[in-house]
């Protein structure tokens, strides 16, 4: 574990019986999971995905961005990182209803439809 080959580290810890190397062993899942997170984000680059943009129907061009910047506090706060091309859904969901409802408490939104949408390559990146 000590020289990186978490794997490996894991693969071993799995016959460990020990009370030990089962929290070795989560430790070594969640090495393995940021790597393969930073394997698939390098493979979605490449293959022209270039992050998730806040998508928002409302016409007043200032209510729109107050409430993209509100969207965006949401996500921000539930963990949802917009560049990795598989986000949790159930965590974008609850945060654009969260936004929403707290936009509708400040009278913000009335009929604005919230979404995530996927940027590819040659598209804006508006956030």
């Amino acid at each position: 574990m000590a020289k990186g080959r978490h794997e490996d580290a894991r693969r071993t810890l799995l016959h460990c019986a020990s009370p030990e190397a089962e929290a070795l062993y989560d430790a070594c899942s969640v090495e393995v999971d940021k790597a393969d997170a930073v394997t698939l984000k390098k493979r979605a680059r490449a293959a022209g995905f270039r992050g998730w943009r806040v998508e928002v129907s409302l016409k007043d061009a200032r209510g729109r961005a107050q409430l993209e910047a509100l969207i965006a506090k949401e996500l921000t706060k539930a963990g949802v990182d917009l560049d990795t091309p598989e986000i949790d859904q159930a965590a974008a969901q609850a945060a654009l209803a969260r936004a929403g409802q707290k936009a509708r408490n400040k009278g913000m939104a009335g009929a604005a439809r919230m979404k995530l949408v996927p940027v590819m390559e040659g598209e804006r990146a508006v956030r």
